[in-house]
């Protein structure tokens, strides 16, 4: 019966194993530690966000990619969600520039610093979202900038690229002066974005399970990039202040995290099965013994009967 019990046992634990995954974290937990206040679109009531706030994906969206285009894909959906969070900030926001790019189309064509953009081709421009709005409408390998410079000189560059392509957010070489926390995610931030996220996040994550959390990273950004689309209202001038950088980390903590509990509980499952085996052990060499002492038993029985014949 101890052979039967500790038999049924281990399989039991090899079914627990077989069973036993890695939990990806869900945003809705993400959004029961948080106090955020929003507006829902066309409402102007305003209280906090709620886990049933949070979209559904349907089964057919939650498609397992590779793991550097689930990478790719989380990165744009909060690019996607940053800029729509930021939108009512840098509508009103003049298109005054910070820095240029040594090399990129703007530094080539002489923008310096301090240059407020006043038109790009014939498109009037006054806030930073109406420059890449103009920008990426209609690409172009050329194009023309009407700047103020000091505030009182009006001057006009042609910005061109180098070789084949068109000019784009991503390579047009300018960074703007926006409030704090306050920007535009370009494509190449956005790459930038995921590279950093590659080197110093995913690489803390054991290997096996890296594509799975960056599975679970695309999802969650996705469902938080609907947020913004179904739910919040961007134009209001109280939108939810969910910060795509606060998911990120949160994500990647509780994911670790739930790796540690997975090796925990297989340690525990992988233990519970070691003892099965030591009992099952201890109870075939306590067999083993019986046998071996009902076969000396027997025999001495068996020589006891044979005596009194001999001495006859």
């Amino acid at each position: 019966m101890t052979l039967l019990g500790a038999a049924s046992e281990l399989s039991g634990s090899s079914d627990e194993l077989k069973n036993l995954k890695v939990t990806g974290p869900n945003l809705e937990d993400f959004v029961k530690t948080q106090s955020i206040d929003f507006r829902l679109n066309n409402n102007n009531n305003q209280r906090r966000l709620r886990a049933a706030d949070i979209p559904k994906l349907a089964d057919d969206a939650i498609v397992p990619l590779s793991l550097d285009d689930a990478v790719n894909r989380a990165f744009q959906f909060f690019a996607e969600f940053e800029n729509k969070r930021f939108k009512p900030i840098l509508d009103v926001t003049l298109p005054v520039i910070e820095s240029v790019e040594p090399g990129s189309p703007a530094g080539l064509a002489g923008v310096k610093p301090g240059d407020i953009v006043t038109y790009l081709n014939a498109v009037k421009i006054e806030s930073v979202t109406g420059f890449y709005f103009a920008l990426n409408d209609r690409p172009a390998a050329e194009f023309t900038l009407k700047l103020l410079r000091n505030k009182r000189d009006t001057i006009s560059v042609v910005m061109r690229i180098t070789g084949k392509g068109t000019i784009n957010d991503s390579n047009v070489g300018l960074r703007f002066v926006t409030p704090a926390d306050a920007v535009y995610y370009t494509e190449q931030e956005t790459k930038r974005q995921a590279d950093q996220y590659r080197r110093e996040m995913l690489s803390a994550i054991p290997i096996d399970w890296r594509a799975d959390a960056a599975n679970n990273l695309m999802q969650n950004a996705k469902r938080l990039n609907l947020i913004a689309r179904g739910v919040i209202d961007p134009s209001g001038s109280n939108p939810a202040k969910i910060q795509s950088r606060e998911v990120l980390a949160w994500q990647h903590k509780k994911y670790l995290e739930n790796v540690d509990i997975y090796f925990s509980q297989k340690w525990k499952i992988e233990r519970r099965s070691a003892d099965y085996l030591t009992g099952m052990g201890d109870a075939v060499v306590a067999l083993v013994c019986s046998l071996f002492i009902f076969a000396i038993a027997f025999g001495l029985f068996w020589y006891q009967r044979q005596l009194p014949g001999k001495s006859a």
